[in-house]
């Protein structure tokens, strides 16, 4: 994960103690055919960009507050959670 203010990146890999990426296939098959459409579907507008390693980004209105930043993880673990055991 990174980011600044309200502005995070989560960073998709494989492995996450080695940092091994997805192949562009499995990039494809996860944000795609999956992430994008699970993430919206969820309540949650963010961006699954594949330009290079997947990640979703995030950017949340600047009055979020702990309450929506909560829902906001609950939303995210749940999809990628599901996302990992499609994989």
């Amino acid at each position: 994960v990174r980011g600044s203010g309200f502005f995070y990146g989560i960073e998709l890999v494989k492995d996450k103690s080695t940092k091994q990426t997805f192949n562009a296939e499995e990039s494809e098959r996860l944000l795609r055919g999956f992430l994008s459409k699970a993430l919206f579907d969820a309540g949650l507008y963010c961006r699954a960009d594949d330009r290079g390693d997947p990640v979703v980004q995030l950017a949340p209105p600047l009055i979020c507050g702990p309450k929506e930043f909560d829902e906001i993880e609950s939303i995210l673990r749940s999809v990628l959670t599901e996302a990992w055991a499609r994989l």
